[in-house]
Protein backbone atom coordinates (compact mmCIF):
# COMPACT_ATOMS: atom_id res chain seq x y z
CA UNK A 1 0.00 0.00 0.00
CA UNK A 2 1.65 3.21 -1.34
CA UNK A 3 1.49 6.66 0.39
CA UNK A 4 1.15 10.39 -0.36
CA UNK A 5 3.66 12.67 0.08
CA UNK A 6 2.40 15.51 2.07
CA UNK A 7 3.12 19.33 0.51
CA UNK A 8 4.39 21.65 2.66
CA UNK A 9 3.02 24.77 3.62
CA UNK A 10 3.82 28.33 3.62
CA UNK A 11 2.69 30.74 5.88
CA UNK A 12 3.05 34.60 5.52
CA UNK A 13 4.18 36.25 8.75
CA UNK A 14 1.08 38.32 9.87
CA UNK A 15 2.91 41.43 10.19
CA UNK A 16 3.11 41.64 6.44
CA UNK A 17 -0.21 41.08 6.36
CA UNK A 18 -0.65 43.88 8.03
CA UNK A 19 1.66 46.08 6.07
CA UNK A 20 -0.24 45.18 2.97
CA UNK A 21 -3.67 46.20 4.02
CA UNK A 22 -2.16 49.51 5.13
CA UNK A 23 -0.06 50.34 2.38
CA UNK A 24 -3.27 49.99 0.37
CA UNK A 25 -5.70 51.92 2.69
CA UNK A 26 -2.88 54.60 2.17
CA UNK A 27 -3.59 54.25 -1.52
CA UNK A 28 -6.73 54.48 -1.73
CA UNK A 29 -6.70 57.23 0.48
CA UNK A 30 -4.27 59.23 -1.63
CA UNK A 31 -6.65 58.18 -4.74
CA UNK A 32 -9.63 59.34 -3.37
CA UNK A 33 -8.20 62.71 -2.38
CA UNK A 34 -6.78 63.36 -5.72
CA UNK A 35 -10.05 62.56 -7.11
CA UNK A 36 -12.09 64.71 -5.00
CA UNK A 37 -9.42 67.58 -5.31
CA UNK A 38 -10.35 67.35 -9.43
CA UNK A 39 -13.36 66.17 -9.42
CA UNK A 40 -15.13 67.30 -6.42
CA UNK A 41 -17.24 71.09 -6.53
CA UNK A 42 -15.24 73.90 -5.32
CA UNK A 43 -16.49 76.20 -2.27
CA UNK A 44 -14.02 78.65 -3.13
CA UNK A 45 -16.17 82.43 -3.65
CA UNK A 46 -15.70 84.82 -5.31
CA UNK A 47 -16.80 88.43 -4.99
CA UNK A 48 -18.87 90.16 -7.04
CA UNK A 49 -16.80 93.35 -6.82
CA UNK A 50 -13.95 91.25 -8.31
CA UNK A 51 -16.45 90.09 -11.15
CA UNK A 52 -17.80 93.38 -11.76
CA UNK A 53 -15.24 95.99 -11.77
CA UNK A 54 -16.26 99.68 -11.35
CA UNK A 55 -13.28 102.33 -11.84
CA UNK A 56 -15.05 105.29 -10.20
CA UNK A 57 -17.27 105.16 -7.12
CA UNK A 58 -20.11 106.14 -8.69
CA UNK A 59 -19.88 103.86 -11.55
CA UNK A 60 -22.06 100.95 -12.76
CA UNK A 61 -21.02 98.22 -14.68
CA UNK A 62 -23.40 97.74 -17.67
CA UNK A 63 -24.73 94.85 -18.98
CA UNK A 64 -26.70 94.94 -22.68
CA UNK A 65 -28.74 92.10 -24.13
CA UNK A 66 -26.48 89.41 -21.69
CA UNK A 67 -23.29 90.65 -22.50
CA UNK A 68 -20.80 92.72 -20.16
CA UNK A 69 -19.79 95.87 -21.74
CA UNK A 70 -16.35 96.47 -20.89
CA UNK A 71 -15.22 100.06 -21.35
CA UNK A 72 -11.97 100.27 -23.14
CA UNK A 73 -8.30 101.63 -22.21
CA UNK A 74 -8.87 104.47 -24.25
CA UNK A 75 -12.49 105.60 -23.13
CA UNK A 76 -12.11 107.26 -19.73
CA UNK A 77 -15.68 107.41 -18.38
CA UNK A 78 -18.19 104.40 -18.17
CA UNK A 79 -21.04 103.37 -19.62
CA UNK A 80 -23.03 104.37 -16.12
CA UNK A 81 -23.27 106.17 -13.32
CA UNK A 82 -25.35 105.56 -9.64
CA UNK A 83 -26.52 108.88 -8.03
CA UNK A 84 -28.88 108.08 -4.40
CA UNK A 85 -29.80 105.10 -6.54
CA UNK A 86 -31.18 106.54 -9.93
CA UNK A 87 -29.02 105.50 -12.73
CA UNK A 88 -27.63 107.07 -15.57
CA UNK A 89 -26.13 106.13 -19.02
CA UNK A 90 -23.59 107.43 -21.27
CA UNK A 91 -24.65 109.58 -24.03
CA UNK A 92 -22.68 108.11 -26.15
CA UNK A 93 -23.74 104.35 -25.07
CA UNK A 94 -27.88 105.67 -25.27
CA UNK A 95 -27.28 106.99 -28.74
CA UNK A 96 -25.47 103.83 -29.89
CA UNK A 97 -26.91 100.94 -28.58
CA UNK A 98 -30.68 102.10 -27.57
CA UNK A 99 -31.92 105.30 -28.99
CA UNK A 100 -30.25 107.92 -31.69
CA UNK A 101 -32.54 110.51 -30.92
CA UNK A 102 -30.84 112.17 -28.31
CA UNK A 103 -28.86 114.97 -29.39
CA UNK A 104 -26.35 117.31 -26.96
CA UNK A 105 -25.15 120.70 -27.00
CA UNK A 106 -22.20 120.98 -25.08
CA UNK A 107 -22.00 124.56 -26.19
CA UNK A 108 -25.23 125.26 -23.92
CA UNK A 109 -25.26 121.75 -21.78
CA UNK A 110 -28.61 121.03 -23.43
CA UNK A 111 -30.35 117.88 -24.39
CA UNK A 112 -33.03 118.05 -27.33
CA UNK A 113 -35.07 114.78 -28.18
CA UNK A 114 -37.96 115.39 -31.13
CA UNK A 115 -41.13 112.87 -30.76
CA UNK A 116 -43.26 112.29 -33.69
CA UNK A 117 -45.20 115.95 -32.64
CA UNK A 118 -43.26 117.11 -29.68
CA UNK A 119 -39.64 118.97 -28.50
CA UNK A 120 -38.06 117.22 -25.35
CA UNK A 121 -35.39 119.59 -23.81
CA UNK A 122 -33.18 119.26 -20.81
CA UNK A 123 -29.75 120.93 -19.44
CA UNK A 124 -27.32 119.48 -17.59
CA UNK A 125 -27.71 119.49 -13.86
CA UNK A 126 -31.24 120.61 -13.70
CA UNK A 127 -34.46 118.35 -12.94
CA UNK A 128 -36.58 120.19 -14.63
CA UNK A 129 -37.29 119.93 -18.58
CA UNK A 130 -39.57 121.09 -21.13
CA UNK A 131 -42.25 120.08 -23.49
CA UNK A 132 -42.50 122.15 -26.25
CA UNK A 133 -43.12 125.27 -23.86
CA UNK A 134 -44.65 123.20 -21.48
CA UNK A 135 -42.29 123.11 -18.22
CA UNK A 136 -42.12 119.79 -15.97
CA UNK A 137 -39.87 117.76 -13.09
CA UNK A 138 -38.17 114.59 -13.26
CA UNK A 139 -37.56 115.34 -8.99
CA UNK A 140 -34.13 114.51 -9.87
CA UNK A 141 -30.83 115.83 -12.02
CA UNK A 142 -32.47 114.59 -15.85
CA UNK A 143 -28.61 114.68 -16.82
CA UNK A 144 -24.95 114.61 -14.83
CA UNK A 145 -21.55 115.71 -16.53
CA UNK A 146 -18.63 113.59 -14.95
CA UNK A 147 -15.49 113.44 -16.37
CA UNK A 148 -16.56 115.61 -19.32
CA UNK A 149 -18.80 112.86 -20.13
CA UNK A 150 -22.56 113.43 -19.89
CA UNK A 151 -25.02 110.92 -18.49
CA UNK A 152 -28.95 110.72 -19.40
CA UNK A 153 -31.12 109.17 -16.06
CA UNK A 154 -32.73 106.29 -17.56
CA UNK A 155 -36.37 107.25 -15.89
CA UNK A 156 -35.96 110.34 -18.13
CA UNK A 157 -35.31 108.12 -20.91
CA UNK A 158 -38.39 105.95 -20.50
CA UNK A 159 -40.31 108.81 -21.05
CA UNK A 160 -39.03 108.37 -25.07
CA UNK A 161 -37.08 105.09 -25.66
CA UNK A 162 -38.30 101.90 -25.24
CA UNK A 163 -36.50 99.75 -23.07
CA UNK A 164 -35.59 97.13 -19.88
CA UNK A 165 -33.58 98.39 -17.15
CA UNK A 166 -32.56 96.57 -13.94
CA UNK A 167 -30.25 98.04 -11.52
CA UNK A 168 -28.56 96.54 -8.23
CA UNK A 169 -26.31 97.42 -5.71
CA UNK A 170 -22.82 96.21 -3.86
CA UNK A 171 -20.97 96.30 -6.69
CA UNK A 172 -22.96 98.96 -8.87
CA UNK A 173 -24.82 96.88 -12.04
CA UNK A 174 -27.16 97.69 -14.60
CA UNK A 175 -28.72 95.49 -16.85
CA UNK A 176 -29.55 97.28 -19.83
CA UNK A 177 -32.38 95.30 -22.82
CA UNK A 178 -33.42 96.52 -26.19
CA UNK A 179 -36.96 95.95 -27.55
CA UNK A 180 -37.04 92.44 -28.97
CA UNK A 181 -34.29 91.04 -26.68
CA UNK A 182 -35.73 87.71 -25.69
CA UNK A 183 -34.53 84.70 -22.74
CA UNK A 184 -35.95 81.52 -21.59
CA UNK A 185 -37.01 81.75 -17.75
CA UNK A 186 -35.95 78.98 -15.45
CA UNK A 187 -36.36 78.34 -11.44
CA UNK A 188 -34.12 76.62 -8.94
CA UNK A 189 -35.17 73.15 -8.06
CA UNK A 190 -32.67 72.84 -4.71
CA UNK A 191 -29.69 74.22 -3.99
CA UNK A 192 -26.87 74.77 -6.36
CA UNK A 193 -24.41 77.51 -6.87
CA UNK A 194 -23.90 80.12 -10.12
CA UNK A 195 -19.82 79.89 -11.18
CA UNK A 196 -18.02 82.25 -12.99
CA UNK A 197 -17.25 79.51 -15.81
CA UNK A 198 -19.25 76.95 -16.28
CA UNK A 199 -17.28 74.09 -14.62
CA UNK A 200 -16.78 72.57 -10.62
CA UNK A 201 -13.82 74.21 -10.41
CA UNK A 202 -15.03 77.72 -11.06
CA UNK A 203 -15.37 79.98 -7.95
CA UNK A 204 -18.82 80.40 -6.58
CA UNK A 205 -20.61 84.27 -7.38
CA UNK A 206 -23.72 82.80 -5.59
CA UNK A 207 -25.35 80.15 -3.36
CA UNK A 208 -28.50 80.04 -5.43
CA UNK A 209 -31.97 78.71 -3.26
CA UNK A 210 -35.00 76.69 -3.98
CA UNK A 211 -37.61 78.39 -5.88
CA UNK A 212 -34.99 81.29 -7.48
CA UNK A 213 -35.69 82.44 -10.78
CA UNK A 214 -32.85 83.00 -13.67
CA UNK A 215 -33.06 84.07 -16.58
CA UNK A 216 -31.34 81.70 -19.11
CA UNK A 217 -29.52 83.01 -21.94
CA UNK A 218 -27.54 79.97 -23.22
CA UNK A 219 -27.39 76.65 -22.59
CA UNK A 220 -23.29 75.46 -23.00
CA UNK A 221 -24.42 71.25 -22.70
CA UNK A 222 -24.06 70.72 -18.94
CA UNK A 223 -24.15 73.97 -17.73
CA UNK A 224 -26.03 77.13 -19.06
CA UNK A 225 -24.98 80.85 -18.91
CA UNK A 226 -27.68 82.68 -16.59
CA UNK A 227 -28.51 85.83 -14.58
CA UNK A 228 -30.44 85.51 -11.59
CA UNK A 229 -32.90 87.31 -10.11
CA UNK A 230 -30.32 88.95 -7.46
CA UNK A 231 -28.25 89.96 -10.81
CA UNK A 232 -25.44 87.69 -10.47
CA UNK A 233 -24.45 86.59 -13.87
CA UNK A 234 -22.91 82.93 -14.46
CA UNK A 235 -23.04 79.66 -15.11
CA UNK A 236 -25.31 77.21 -13.29
CA UNK A 237 -25.27 73.05 -14.00
CA UNK A 238 -28.51 72.04 -16.18
CA UNK A 239 -29.80 69.68 -13.32
CA UNK A 240 -29.89 72.24 -10.72
CA UNK A 241 -32.96 74.13 -12.75
CA UNK A 242 -36.25 73.59 -14.94
CA UNK A 243 -36.91 75.81 -17.75
CA UNK A 244 -40.44 77.59 -17.69
CA UNK A 245 -41.50 76.15 -20.99
CA UNK A 246 -44.90 78.65 -21.15
CA UNK A 247 -43.25 81.89 -20.60
CA UNK A 248 -40.12 83.67 -21.91
CA UNK A 249 -38.78 87.44 -20.91
CA UNK A 250 -38.93 89.05 -23.44
CA UNK A 251 -38.69 93.26 -24.24
CA UNK A 252 -41.78 94.81 -25.69
CA UNK A 253 -42.52 97.96 -26.80
CA UNK A 254 -44.80 99.87 -24.14
CA UNK A 255 -44.74 103.51 -24.95
CA UNK A 256 -47.50 104.43 -27.70
CA UNK A 257 -46.58 103.94 -31.65
CA UNK A 258 -45.32 107.25 -33.37
CA UNK A 259 -47.40 108.95 -35.82
CA UNK A 260 -45.00 110.55 -38.11
CA UNK A 261 -47.97 112.95 -40.35
CA UNK A 262 -46.98 114.06 -43.73
CA UNK A 263 -48.81 116.79 -45.72
CA UNK A 264 -49.69 116.40 -49.28
CA UNK A 265 -48.87 118.42 -51.95
CA UNK A 266 -50.96 116.39 -54.43
CA UNK A 267 -50.24 114.02 -56.86
CA UNK A 268 -47.75 114.43 -59.97
CA UNK A 269 -45.96 117.25 -58.23
CA UNK A 270 -43.65 119.21 -60.87
CA UNK A 271 -41.48 121.66 -59.18
CA UNK A 272 -39.21 124.25 -60.61
CA UNK A 273 -36.75 125.71 -59.18
CA UNK A 274 -36.45 129.22 -59.44
CA UNK A 275 -32.65 131.02 -59.22
CA UNK A 276 -33.32 134.67 -57.56
CA UNK A 277 -30.80 136.94 -56.19
CA UNK A 278 -32.62 140.28 -56.51
CA UNK A 279 -36.12 141.63 -55.25
CA UNK A 280 -36.34 142.53 -59.13
CA UNK A 281 -36.01 139.14 -60.52
CA UNK A 282 -39.28 138.24 -58.21
CA UNK A 283 -41.35 140.51 -60.78
CA UNK A 284 -41.18 138.27 -63.53
CA UNK A 285 -42.80 135.22 -61.98
CA UNK A 286 -46.03 136.09 -64.33
CA UNK A 287 -44.25 135.54 -67.37
CA UNK A 288 -41.99 132.25 -66.51
CA UNK A 289 -45.64 130.80 -65.24
CA UNK A 290 -46.59 131.41 -68.89
CA UNK A 291 -43.84 129.79 -70.54
CA UNK A 292 -43.56 126.50 -68.03
CA UNK A 293 -46.82 124.12 -68.91
CA UNK A 294 -47.34 122.15 -65.97
CA UNK A 295 -45.35 123.29 -63.57
CA UNK A 296 -47.29 122.55 -59.70
CA UNK A 297 -44.25 124.64 -57.43
CA UNK A 298 -42.22 127.00 -57.55
CA UNK A 299 -39.32 127.19 -55.13
CA UNK A 300 -37.24 130.61 -55.44
CA UNK A 301 -34.27 130.65 -53.69
CA UNK A 302 -35.28 133.60 -51.18
CA UNK A 303 -33.24 132.57 -48.34
CA UNK A 304 -29.87 131.89 -47.16
CA UNK A 305 -28.01 131.67 -43.37
CA UNK A 306 -26.45 134.93 -42.57
CA UNK A 307 -25.03 134.49 -39.58
CA UNK A 308 -23.76 131.66 -36.92
CA UNK A 309 -27.00 132.49 -34.51
CA UNK A 310 -29.65 131.33 -37.16
CA UNK A 311 -30.57 134.60 -38.90
CA UNK A 312 -31.25 134.65 -42.51
CA UNK A 313 -31.84 137.00 -45.46
CA UNK A 314 -34.85 137.04 -47.52
CA UNK A 315 -35.88 138.44 -50.81
CA UNK A 316 -39.59 137.04 -50.43
CA UNK A 317 -42.18 138.71 -52.36
CA UNK A 318 -45.74 138.69 -51.88
CA UNK A 319 -46.50 139.50 -54.90
CA UNK A 320 -44.91 137.12 -56.32
CA UNK A 321 -47.03 133.94 -53.82
CA UNK A 322 -50.11 136.10 -55.30
CA UNK A 323 -49.37 135.42 -58.44
CA UNK A 324 -48.66 131.69 -58.38
CA UNK A 325 -51.40 131.03 -55.91
CA UNK A 326 -54.20 132.87 -58.97
CA UNK A 327 -52.25 130.20 -61.27
CA UNK A 328 -53.06 127.26 -59.31
CA UNK A 329 -49.29 127.09 -58.05
CA UNK A 330 -47.55 126.55 -54.54
CA UNK A 331 -44.47 128.26 -53.10
CA UNK A 332 -42.04 126.63 -51.19
CA UNK A 333 -39.49 128.86 -50.55
CA UNK A 334 -35.52 127.57 -50.54
CA UNK A 335 -33.30 128.05 -47.42
CA UNK A 336 -29.48 127.31 -48.38
CA UNK A 337 -26.45 127.58 -46.58
CA UNK A 338 -23.94 128.43 -49.70
CA UNK A 339 -24.55 131.94 -50.45
CA UNK A 340 -22.18 133.36 -47.29
CA UNK A 341 -18.45 131.87 -46.57
CA UNK A 342 -18.56 133.62 -43.42
CA UNK A 343 -21.64 131.34 -41.94
CA UNK A 344 -20.39 128.44 -40.23
CA UNK A 345 -23.30 125.89 -40.60
CA UNK A 346 -21.82 123.21 -38.01
CA UNK A 347 -22.31 126.25 -35.40
CA UNK A 348 -25.83 127.05 -36.48
CA UNK A 349 -26.84 123.43 -36.90
CA UNK A 350 -25.56 122.11 -33.51
CA UNK A 351 -25.89 125.13 -31.22
CA UNK A 352 -29.36 124.86 -29.58
CA UNK A 353 -29.96 128.51 -29.83
CA UNK A 354 -28.91 129.22 -33.11
CA UNK A 355 -31.37 126.43 -34.62
CA UNK A 356 -34.61 127.39 -32.88
CA UNK A 357 -33.54 131.29 -34.17
CA UNK A 358 -33.22 129.59 -37.68
CA UNK A 359 -36.86 127.67 -37.44
CA UNK A 360 -38.19 130.33 -35.85
CA UNK A 361 -36.94 132.64 -38.89
CA UNK A 362 -38.11 129.82 -41.57
CA UNK A 363 -41.76 129.80 -39.76
CA UNK A 364 -42.01 133.31 -39.76
CA UNK A 365 -41.27 134.29 -43.23
CA UNK A 366 -43.44 131.64 -44.38
CA UNK A 367 -46.54 132.82 -42.28
CA UNK A 368 -45.45 136.55 -43.22
CA UNK A 369 -45.49 135.45 -47.55
CA UNK A 370 -48.24 132.97 -47.36
CA UNK A 371 -45.39 130.40 -48.47
CA UNK A 372 -47.03 126.76 -49.26
CA UNK A 373 -43.74 125.19 -48.13
CA UNK A 374 -39.91 125.25 -47.48
CA UNK A 375 -37.86 123.29 -49.53
CA UNK A 376 -34.41 122.83 -47.32
CA UNK A 377 -30.84 123.13 -49.54
CA UNK A 378 -28.22 122.75 -47.14
CA UNK A 379 -25.43 121.28 -48.78
CA UNK A 380 -21.87 120.20 -48.18
CA UNK A 381 -22.46 119.08 -44.61
CA UNK A 382 -19.36 118.15 -42.15
CA UNK A 383 -19.48 114.92 -40.11
CA UNK A 384 -19.86 116.94 -37.17
CA UNK A 385 -23.02 118.36 -38.04
CA UNK A 386 -24.87 115.17 -38.60
CA UNK A 387 -26.47 115.24 -35.27
CA UNK A 388 -27.67 118.52 -35.15
CA UNK A 389 -28.93 118.98 -39.21
CA UNK A 390 -31.51 115.57 -38.67
CA UNK A 391 -32.57 117.76 -35.33
CA UNK A 392 -33.30 120.59 -37.62
CA UNK A 393 -35.50 118.61 -39.83
CA UNK A 394 -37.13 117.12 -37.24
CA UNK A 395 -37.95 120.24 -35.16
CA UNK A 396 -38.38 122.47 -38.49
CA UNK A 397 -41.15 119.48 -39.58
CA UNK A 398 -42.71 119.59 -36.50
CA UNK A 399 -43.40 123.32 -36.11
CA UNK A 400 -44.11 123.30 -40.11
CA UNK A 401 -47.04 120.69 -39.46
CA UNK A 402 -48.56 122.65 -37.00
CA UNK A 403 -48.93 125.86 -39.20
CA UNK A 404 -49.87 123.96 -42.68
CA UNK A 405 -46.20 124.43 -44.18
CA UNK A 406 -45.20 121.38 -46.64
CA UNK A 407 -41.48 120.80 -45.80
CA UNK A 408 -39.48 118.97 -48.37
CA UNK A 409 -35.50 118.20 -48.06
CA UNK A 410 -33.04 117.97 -50.65
CA UNK A 411 -30.35 115.02 -50.89
CA UNK A 412 -27.62 114.54 -52.95
CA UNK A 413 -27.76 111.26 -54.92
CA UNK A 414 -27.11 108.02 -51.66
CA UNK A 415 -23.18 107.61 -51.36
CA UNK A 416 -21.09 106.68 -48.23
CA UNK A 417 -20.24 110.14 -47.67
CA UNK A 418 -23.98 111.21 -47.88
CA UNK A 419 -24.83 108.86 -45.40
CA UNK A 420 -24.96 111.49 -42.18
CA UNK A 421 -28.21 113.24 -43.97
CA UNK A 422 -30.24 110.24 -42.41
CA UNK A 423 -32.58 110.17 -45.66
CA UNK A 424 -34.63 107.22 -43.64
CA UNK A 425 -35.23 109.87 -40.68
CA UNK A 426 -35.81 112.46 -42.59
CA UNK A 427 -38.79 110.83 -44.33
CA UNK A 428 -40.24 110.13 -40.86
CA UNK A 429 -40.67 114.21 -39.97
CA UNK A 430 -40.20 115.63 -43.75
CA UNK A 431 -43.06 115.52 -46.34
CA UNK A 432 -40.81 115.29 -49.33
CA UNK A 433 -37.66 113.92 -49.60
CA UNK A 434 -35.64 115.43 -53.43
CA UNK A 435 -33.21 113.78 -55.19
CA UNK A 436 -30.70 116.38 -56.45
CA UNK A 437 -30.17 113.47 -59.58
CA UNK A 438 -27.33 115.82 -61.18
CA UNK A 439 -23.69 116.36 -60.58
CA UNK A 440 -22.54 113.12 -61.32
CA UNK A 441 -20.06 115.57 -62.82
CA UNK A 442 -19.48 118.31 -61.53
CA UNK A 443 -17.04 121.97 -61.65
CA UNK A 444 -14.79 120.39 -60.12
CA UNK A 445 -15.03 116.84 -61.16
CA UNK A 446 -11.25 115.23 -62.19
CA UNK A 447 -12.62 114.01 -65.37
CA UNK A 448 -15.21 114.84 -67.73
CA UNK A 449 -18.47 113.06 -67.46
CA UNK A 450 -21.95 113.14 -67.59
CA UNK A 451 -24.10 115.74 -65.41
CA UNK A 452 -26.84 113.16 -64.72
CA UNK A 453 -26.40 109.77 -66.52
CA UNK A 454 -28.76 107.61 -67.22
CA UNK A 455 -27.83 104.42 -64.83
CA UNK A 456 -26.92 106.76 -62.44
CA UNK A 457 -30.28 108.48 -62.27
CA UNK A 458 -31.89 105.07 -61.87
CA UNK A 459 -28.57 104.09 -59.11
CA UNK A 460 -29.75 107.02 -57.33
CA UNK A 461 -33.37 106.60 -56.88
CA UNK A 462 -33.25 102.82 -56.16
CA UNK A 463 -31.11 103.49 -53.53
CA UNK A 464 -33.01 106.60 -51.87
CA UNK A 465 -36.65 104.52 -52.58
CA UNK A 466 -34.95 101.78 -50.38
CA UNK A 467 -34.88 103.94 -47.56
CA UNK A 468 -37.88 106.46 -48.18
CA UNK A 469 -41.18 105.58 -49.33
CA UNK A 470 -41.66 106.24 -53.12
CA UNK A 471 -44.37 108.38 -52.54
CA UNK A 472 -42.25 110.68 -50.16
CA UNK A 473 -39.85 111.12 -53.42
CA UNK A 474 -39.47 113.77 -55.63
CA UNK A 475 -36.81 113.22 -58.44
CA UNK A 476 -34.51 116.73 -59.25
CA UNK A 477 -33.24 116.76 -62.66
CA UNK A 478 -31.10 119.39 -64.78
CA UNK A 479 -31.66 121.22 -67.27
CA UNK A 480 -28.31 122.01 -68.19
CA UNK A 481 -24.78 120.37 -68.86
CA UNK A 482 -21.26 120.98 -69.46
CA UNK A 483 -18.81 121.12 -72.39
CA UNK A 484 -15.69 119.58 -70.43
CA UNK A 485 -12.31 120.85 -72.05
CA UNK A 486 -9.82 118.34 -71.60
CA UNK A 487 -5.78 119.99 -72.04
CA UNK A 488 -3.22 117.52 -73.40
CA UNK A 489 -1.65 116.88 -69.82
CA UNK A 490 -5.30 115.40 -68.65
CA UNK A 491 -6.24 118.40 -66.85
CA UNK A 492 -9.91 119.32 -67.08
CA UNK A 493 -12.62 122.53 -66.84
CA UNK A 494 -15.82 122.60 -67.60
CA UNK A 495 -18.61 124.96 -68.41
CA UNK A 496 -22.18 124.74 -67.88
CA UNK A 497 -24.59 125.55 -70.57
CA UNK A 498 -28.86 125.45 -70.76
CA UNK A 499 -30.26 123.20 -72.91
CA UNK A 500 -30.30 126.40 -75.52
CA UNK A 501 -27.44 127.60 -75.36
CA UNK A 502 -25.93 123.81 -75.86
CA UNK A 503 -27.61 123.47 -78.75
CA UNK A 504 -26.27 126.79 -80.33
CA UNK A 505 -22.83 125.35 -79.26
CA UNK A 506 -22.83 122.74 -81.02
CA UNK A 507 -24.22 124.03 -84.44
CA UNK A 508 -21.99 127.59 -83.97
CA UNK A 509 -18.82 124.89 -83.57
CA UNK A 510 -20.11 122.29 -85.94
CA UNK A 511 -20.30 119.42 -83.23
CA UNK A 512 -21.94 116.08 -84.60
CA UNK A 513 -23.59 114.08 -81.64
CA UNK A 514 -24.84 110.46 -81.60
CA UNK A 515 -27.43 108.55 -79.07
CA UNK A 516 -25.75 107.09 -76.34
CA UNK A 517 -28.01 104.29 -75.29
CA UNK A 518 -26.15 103.72 -71.66
CA UNK A 519 -25.49 107.06 -70.88
CA UNK A 520 -29.23 107.75 -71.69
CA UNK A 521 -28.04 110.98 -73.67
CA UNK A 522 -26.32 112.60 -77.04
CA UNK A 523 -22.60 112.93 -77.20
CA UNK A 524 -20.45 114.60 -79.18
CA UNK A 525 -17.06 115.57 -78.86
CA UNK A 526 -14.26 117.73 -80.98
CA UNK A 527 -10.60 118.83 -80.68
CA UNK A 528 -9.24 122.23 -81.21
CA UNK A 529 -5.86 122.32 -81.04
CA UNK A 530 -4.70 120.98 -77.99
CA UNK A 531 -7.48 120.59 -76.30
CA UNK A 532 -10.41 117.94 -76.75
CA UNK A 533 -13.78 119.08 -76.16
CA UNK A 534 -16.50 116.22 -75.21
CA UNK A 535 -19.98 117.05 -74.13
CA UNK A 536 -23.14 114.71 -72.68
CA UNK A 537 -25.86 117.29 -73.88
CA UNK A 538 -29.30 117.43 -71.79
CA UNK A 539 -32.37 117.81 -73.99
CA UNK A 540 -36.02 117.03 -74.50
CA UNK A 541 -34.92 113.33 -75.18
CA UNK A 542 -32.59 112.62 -72.44
CA UNK A 543 -35.05 113.93 -69.72
CA UNK A 544 -37.45 111.93 -71.03
CA UNK A 545 -35.38 109.41 -69.80
CA UNK A 546 -35.24 110.58 -66.48
CA UNK A 547 -39.08 111.13 -66.77
CA UNK A 548 -39.75 107.82 -67.44
CA UNK A 549 -37.56 106.54 -64.49
CA UNK A 550 -39.90 108.84 -62.31
CA UNK A 551 -42.71 107.00 -63.70
CA UNK A 552 -41.52 103.16 -63.17
CA UNK A 553 -40.30 104.15 -59.48
CA UNK A 554 -44.01 105.79 -58.43
CA UNK A 555 -42.49 108.63 -57.07
CA UNK A 556 -44.38 111.74 -56.21
CA UNK A 557 -43.14 113.60 -59.09
CA UNK A 558 -39.77 115.69 -60.45
CA UNK A 559 -38.02 118.90 -60.03
CA UNK A 560 -36.38 120.61 -62.42
CA UNK A 561 -33.13 122.97 -62.09
CA UNK A 562 -33.34 125.84 -63.12
CA UNK A 563 -35.51 128.04 -64.74
CA UNK A 564 -33.47 129.82 -66.85
CA UNK A 565 -31.46 126.90 -68.10
CA UNK A 566 -34.90 125.20 -70.03
CA UNK A 567 -36.41 125.10 -73.42
CA UNK A 568 -39.70 125.16 -74.17
CA UNK A 569 -39.82 121.82 -75.86
CA UNK A 570 -38.96 120.15 -72.52
CA UNK A 571 -41.69 121.86 -71.25
CA UNK A 572 -44.02 119.70 -74.11
CA UNK A 573 -42.37 116.62 -73.02
CA UNK A 574 -42.81 117.56 -68.91
CA UNK A 575 -46.13 117.86 -69.54
CA UNK A 576 -46.51 114.51 -71.15
CA UNK A 577 -46.16 112.81 -67.78
CA UNK A 578 -47.98 115.13 -65.32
Amino acid sequence: MGYRRRKKRHYIPRGYIYIAVGMLAVMLLIGGAYYIKKYAPTKEHMELSDYFTNSHDNEAVVILNGEYKTVSEEESAGYAIVKNDNVYLEIGFVKEYLDDGYVYDPTEITLRYATDSEIYTATVGSSDYTIDKSNNSLGHEVMLAQDGTVYIATDYMKLLTDFDCMYYSSPDRVFVNTVGYECSLGQIKHKSQIRKLNGPKSPVLEDTTKGEVLYVLRDTGKWSFVISEKGVMGYIKNSAFSLNDDENYVVAASLPERNYKHISAGKDIALLWHQVTSQAANGDIANILSNCGKVTVMSPTWFYLNDNKGGIASIASSSYVSVCHANNVQVWGLISNLEDDSVDTTTVLNTTSARDTLVNNLIAQAITYGLDGINIDIEQLSGAAADGYIQFIKELSIKCEKNDIVLSVDNYVPTASSAIYSRAEQAKYADYVVIMGYDEHYGGSEEAGSVASLDWVKQGVEDTVSEVPAEQVILGMPFYCRVWEVASDGSVSSTAYGMNAIQSYLKTNGVTTNWDETEGQYYGEYTKGDTTYKIWVEDETSIEEKLKVMKEAGLAGGAFWKKGFDSTGVWNIIAKYF
